[in-house]
């Protein structure tokens, strides 16, 4: 098949630098999904495998298709392709396909095989979407991949990634500024630099690590913590009751934190997400750690009446032995979360098991308006409100219950005292 491609300058030094995982951290406008999606195109059309597979994935669903699909449709409409538009897939003429996806809901790819995947702003991705699902989807059919974009942070996937390839030899890492590629013009980096904080112009236009998440409501006390030593090797206490704060998903994922109380202090000793079980599975699955249970905080809904059975959820646990305490129902989401940054600041992580826990509290952030170009007073539902929304439970949730039901022998400071700090 004969296609052309115009690729830019540095877009081609990138193509012949590829090797089987790369790292491309590049500046605003310098045609990263574009490039991404010539790849892929590239990619399927030299592959020799048996029905080659070929993956694009956004943060969200509703990303992928509004800033890849137009693209993926353009260089392959002269090839004969053939479109699936409710699925994002387009399957060439030899039967390859290339199809979009999301990291909202990453157990929800699992169990796919592909040859070759594009991450599409990665730092707005959790963990896991790499180490368990994509890069375990490679192996069988020894897939390449590209993670492409601009940094939000000095943690996460694309940062940890890209500071562990330059040590890796089949991985490739490469760093392209505005001020460098002469991509923009100085008048038009001029006039973005008029209208944007430092700090934004230097992540979005320098590939600065250092600029923060915009609108994330816990990063700074994160960092504060570390600082503090509070993200640190924990030891699970046999001596004291293991708790735990859901969110429940329904369509996604459900989040998982366990904790001890210790005095005045909550140790956050492990986190997990699952998808695909009910409840009640859940929690048979879960009490096969070896924990002594005390107490499972659930958000309001577990009181729900089910349609079929005209049983809440709480029923169901507390038939199987659960000691089930509700969270209260946010009567301001926003107070909520103030309360919750409070409460942060008594917390320890365990740093290796709460790896994943940590980064959805790092990324939770404000929704931001693009209509309106500023930060909406709600928070962004991604992959990272279900682990923080099950913390933000367990912080709003008078702990002092868990003494007074004598789940647990130490003294905590109560739902109130909390908020009164």
């Amino acid at each position: 098949m004969n296609i052309d491609f115009t690729m830019r300058v540095h877009q081609m030094e990138v193509y012949k630098e590829l090797n089987r995982f790369n790292v491309l951290l590049a500046h605003r406008r310098f045609g990263k999904t574009v490039f991404s999606i010539m790849v892929l195109v590239l990619w399927s059309l030299q592959c020799k495998k048996k029905k080659p597979q070929h993956h694009y994935f956004a943060p969200t669903y509703s990303q992928a298709k509004r800033v890849a699909w137009n693209y993926l449709k353009e260089y392959t409409m002269d090839l004969g392709a053939i479109y699936n538009e409710s699925e994002l897939k387009a399957t060439l003429p030899h039967n390859g396909i290339i199809q979009l996806g999301s990291a909202d809901n990453p157990d929800s790819t699992r169990g796919i095989y592909s040859d070759g995947v594009v991450l599409d702003e990665p730092a707005n991705m959790p963990s896991r979407m790499w180490t368990e699902v994509l890069r375990p989807a490679l192996s069988d059919r020894k897939g390449s991949a590209i993670m492409i974009g601009t940094p939000a942070g000095r943690h996460g996937l694309f940062y940890d990634s890209y500071q562990e390839a330059e040590a890796q030899d089949d991985w490739w890492r490469g760093m392209y500024k505005a001020s460098e590629t002469g991509i923009v013009d100085e008048e038009e980096l001029a006039a973005a630099r008029k209208v944007m904080s430092k700090a934004e112009y230097a992540q979005e236009f320098e590939c600065s690590w250092d600029a923060a998440i915009k609108g994330a409501y816990y990063a700074e006390t994160m960092n504060k913590l570390e600082g503090k030593g509070q993200l640190c090797p924990l030891v699970h206490d046999s001596g004291k009751k293991v708790h735990c704060a859901f969110d429940l998903g329904f369509n996604d994922s459900t989040a998982i934190w366990w904790f001890q109380i210790n005095g005045d202090v909550v140790n956050l000793i492990n986190y997990d997400e699952v998808s695909n079980m009910g409840i009640p599975d859940i929690v048979k699955e879960i009490q096969k750690l070896d924990y002594n249970y005390g107490a499972m905080i659930f958000p309001h809904d577990v009181e729900v009446h089910g349609l079929s059975t005209g049983k809440t959820r709480k029923h169901t646990l507390e038939a199987l032995g659960i000691e089930v305490v509700v969270a209260p129902k946010a009567a301001d989401v926003i107070t909520d979360i103030e309360t919750t940054r409070l409460f942060l600041e008594r917390c320890r992580f365990d740093v290796s098991a709460c790896k994943d826990g940590i980064e959805t509290l790092r990324h939770y952030r404000s929704e931001w308006s693009q209509k309106n170009n500023v930060l909406q007073l709600r928070p962004l539902h991604d992959w990272s409100s279900h682990g923080a929304d099950a913390f933000r439970y367990l912080a709003t949730t008078d702990l002092s219950r868990l003494t007074h039901s004598g789940w647990d022998e130490d003294i905590v400071y109560s739902h109130e005292v909390q908020r009164a700090m």
